[in-house]
This record gives C-alpha cells, sequence and structure tokens, in this order.
C-alpha cells in the first residue's frame, strides 16, 4: 500500500520492518490482529539488508579464501587464487536478497499490510506517514516500535562514501583495498578488520579504549591478539582520534596526542550504533530511561500503555536475536497474553578470526554475585575434532557458582562459537549444574564435547587434561 491510499485506522500498527518489526508483524497476526506494518526503508531492516546477513556473508568467504593457504599445507593445494570482487559482491547480495524476499512472503502470507514511508508520531493514537505519494495519518488501538538504530557519528570525522567510509560501504566495495584503517574496536570493527585482512589487506583497528571488545574475558582478549598477529593485522588501543583527512589517494588518521598520523588507501567508522528515537516519542506520551533508550515494563509496554518498544529502543544490548524475542513478548501482550521478558542470558557473537561467544556473568561479574565461583576451561588443542580440522587454538569457558555448582556464565573463542554458545545459553536459561552437564552424552569427535569436559575440569575429574596435584 502506498501512503495515499492509507486507511486511517490500525488495530495493530508496526512502525519498522527489521528483525523485531517483521516478527511482531507476523506474531501478532498469528494471535488474530489484523496488522499494519510502515517501514520507511526496505524490509528486512539493518540486518536483513546492510548489517548481519551481508556482513556474515563477505565474512565466510573472507575465511574460505583465507583457509586456502592452510589446506596447502595439509595436501590441498591450490593455485592461481584470485579475487572477483564484482562475484564477491553478487554473492553478498544474493544472499540479502533470499532472505529479504523470504520475509516479505511470510508478512503476505500473513495478510500484513504494508505500508512504505517514514512513520512519526503525532499523537498517543496516531502516527503521521510521510512517503512518495504523499503524507497521510494512520489512528491505531495499538502500536509496536522497532525504529531500530543508526551508526554512530565520530564527531570531527566525516563520512563521505568514498575513502572514509561507514560500516556499510566496507560490505559493498567494487575492489579490494590495499590497505585499510578501521576506527573501533568492537564487535563490528573487529568482524570487518578481521574479513578484509583475510582477504588480503592490510588492516589496522584504532580503539579510543585500552582493550579491544570491552568487557570481553581476558582470555578471549588474549586469543584475538595471537589472531591479529598471525593476520597482521596492527592494532592500536588508547588512541583517540583527532581527525581524518584525505591526502591525494589516501587517508591520513590522525591520533589525538600524537604526532604521528596513520595511512592507508581507506579509513572506516565503526565506533557503534545509536537508537533511532526522534521528537515524536515525547509526543506519544513514551518515556526514556536514563540511558537515552525507551523506558519499557517486563511486556515491552512503554509509559504509554497501547505503545511497546522492542530491538535497539529498548534497554539491553543492540542484536538481532534479541529483537526477535522482545517482538513475540510485545505482541502477545498487545494481544492479551500471558507473555513477558524474562530472559536470563542473551547471547552476544562476535565473528571474528576466531569466533567469539558470550553469554550470562563474566567471572568477575558472578564473583561479586555469588561470591565463590569456579572458573573451569578445556582448550580447543585437547579436543579431537579442533585438531583433525586444524582448529586448535581457543578455549570453553565455564563459570559457575562453587556452592551449587549451577552454571551462570559461558564463554568462547575459538572455530564455531557461534553456534556452540547456543547450548551455555541453554544450560544457564534451566538453571544447569556443572554435574548436569558432565553427565550428558555429546557426539564424538565434535566440538561440543567440549562443554562435558570444561565441566568435568570444574568438578575436578578431567578425563583429557593433565591436572597438577
Amino acid at each position: 500500500m502506498v501512503v495515499g491510499e492509507l486507511n486511517t485506522e490500525a488495530d495493530l500498527l508496526v512502525i519498522g520492518g527489521g528483525p523485531g518489526g517483521y516478527t511482531a508483524a507476523l506474531r501478532a497476526a498469528q494471535l488474530g490482529r489484523t496488522v499494519t506494518l510502515v517501514e520507511r526503508d526496505a524490509i528486512g531492516g539493518v540486518c536483513l539488508n546492510v548489517g548481519c546477513i551481508p556482513s556474515k556473508a563477505l565474512i565466510e568467504l573472507s575465511a574460505r579464501r583465507h583457509d586456502l593457504a592452510a589446506l596447502a599445507e595439509r595436501g590441498v593445494v591450490t593455485t592461481g587464487v584470485t579475487l572477483d570482487f564484482s562475484l564477491i559482491n553478487t554473492s553478498v547480495h544474493n544472499a540479502v536478497q533470499r532472505l529479504t524476499g523470504g520475509v516479505q512472503q511470510l508478512l503476505r502470507a500473513a495478510d500484513v499490510d504494508v505500508v512504505s514511508g517514514d512513520a512519526t508520531f503525532a499523537g498517543e493514537h496516531e502516527v503521521r506517514v510521510q512517503g512518495e505519494g504523499g503524507t497521510g495519518h494512520i489512528r491505531f488501538r495499538d502500536c509496536i516500535v522497532a525504529t531500530g538504530s543508526v551508526p554512530r557519528d565520530l564527531p570531527g570525522v566525516t563520512v563521505d562514501h568514498s575513502r572514509i567510509l561507514d560500516s556499510t560501504d566496507l560490505l559493498f566495495l567494487s575492489h579490494l583495498p590495499e590497505s585499510l584503517v578501521v576506527i573501533g574496536g568492537g564487535y563490528i570493527g573487529i568482524e570487518l578488520g578481521t574479513a578484509y585482512a583475510r582477504l588480503g589487506s592490510r588492516v589496522t583497528i584504532v580503539e579510543a579504549l585500552p582493550r579491544l571488545l570491552a568487557g570481553a574475558e581476558p582470555e578471549i582478549e588474549r586469543t584475538l591478539a595471537r589472531s591479529f598477529k598471525s593476520l597482521g593485522v596492527e592494532v592500536v588501543t588508547s588512541a583517540a582520534i583527532s581527525g581524518v583527512e584525505i591526502v591525494g589517494d589516501h587517508v591520513e588518521v590522525a591520533l589525538r596526542d600524537s604526532d604521528s598520523a596513520i595511512s592507508a588507501e581507506l579509513a572506516a567508522v565503526a565506533v557503534g550504533r545509536v537508537a533511532k528515537i526522534d521528537e515524536g516519542f515525547q509526543v506519544a506520551g513514551i518515556e526514556l530511561d536514563p540511558s537515552g533508550r525507551v523506558f519499557v515494563d517486563q511486556q515491552m509496554r512503554t509509559t504509554n500503555p497501547h505503545i511497546y518498544a522492542i530491538g535497539d529502543i529498548a534497554p539491553g544490548p543492540m542484536l538481532a536475536h534479541k529483537a526477535y524475542y522482545e517482538a513475540k513478548v510485545a505482541a502477545e501482550a498487545a494481544s492479551g497474553q500471558p507473555s513477558a521478558n524474562d530472559a536470563v542470558a542473551i547471547p552476544a557473537v562476535v565473528f571474528s578470526s576466531p569466533e567469539v561467544a558470550m553469554a550470562g556473568l563474566s567471572a568477575e561479574e558472578a564473583a561479586k554475585v555469588y561470591g565463590e565461583i569456579v572458573e573451569s576451561r578445556f582448550p580447543y588443542r585437547a579436543n579431537g575434532r579442533a585438531v583433525a580440522i586444524a582448529e586448535p587454538d581457543g578455549e570453553v569457558k565455564i563459570v559457575s557458582e562453587k556452592s551449587s555448582g549451577r552454571i551462570v556464565g559461558v564463554h568462547i573463542v575459538g572455530a564455531d562459537a557461534s553456534n556452540l554458545i547456543g547450548e551455555g545459553v541453554l544450560a544457564i536459561e534451566l538453571g544447569a549444574s556443572l554435574e548436569d552437564l558432565a553427565l550428558t552424552i555429546h557426539p564424538h569427535p565434535t566440538l561440543t564435547e567440549m562443554f562435558v569436559e570444561s565441566a568435568e575440569v570444574g568438578l575436578g575429574r578431567p578425563t583429557h587434561l593433565v591436572v597438577k596435584r
């Protein structure tokens, strides 16, 4: 539907067609609500179009390219390997189109009325929608807001999308840059910096804080440091940027409190994201919390009892899987279901080399909450599958309460950590203990066996590690 054909009434209005928005629309439709979804850009939002999916497609291609050298050392010799960035871009776009097309088909099948336009609150039960067909208004009974987030600006740096890029630009380059400076050492900067290093670029990552991936366990940081060194990635920490200047055919990244600058073909700003909240929220009676996000209760309801907020604009990590979960809670609550957000652990994943995945409490956090804790670790190098696939770097670390053995945190760095962390999340959610995990038979030879092994370490009876007595 175009804006000029807007209905003036909506039973349930969803603002935003990203992971949170389209999931909320689908769940509400399942519960019998008549749903209208307004999206200003493309269905699928940042995640499917310019975030999670295209970045992982590029990261996977870079991993395959980088693995060729290791395969040659093991007997699979390849020669004359080249990169065709036009085909790489086609592959990335194909992944995006397949998934966004699938979501559009789901919305059609659920009879969700999709409106293309930019929605802004005009009152407590009304939005103004501006699109190519003009401007219209929709009055709603209930509304779920999932407007997402936008890249955070770096003061003093102007992104020109030519030599000074944002994270989206990095996903669709027409060529492989000879050198690249990534400004920001969070998960976005680490992922994309890793990808281009594996493709062959000379990469420098600059972070203002004293360490990369703030909040990660020390073991994870040490493993990533070794990996970056092997990839030739230079890491500069405790380094604030004072400016980025284009000089001829390259850029100069100036560091504050330093006479030196980092020169590269391209620079990319990846310093995080900020919630997309405008003045219309106040018009609708939606209050913000001290962090600047929307205040919500356990049902994701805002201070306007007919409006719910989910995803990046709600408190918590800006992650698509958090938005998926909150979307179902909000849709069910808005439809009269006894649904509430009671998630114990939200996993975080960094698709670096090797991968990083975390869920629950860190060791430091757990010690503050429980007092005595147990940190049990099992290294990849002692796992049969990891050795067989030549991925011996990394470890599985379990944090548990000492008195009960209850698992409260899982931290993984190593191959396939993104898939392994699901078991850790389930263990935390179910209140499983080290004993529960140790007595659960896992298939051999697999990486999942490291959960059993790590639990056994915590219980003092490891099978495949020599423990000093």
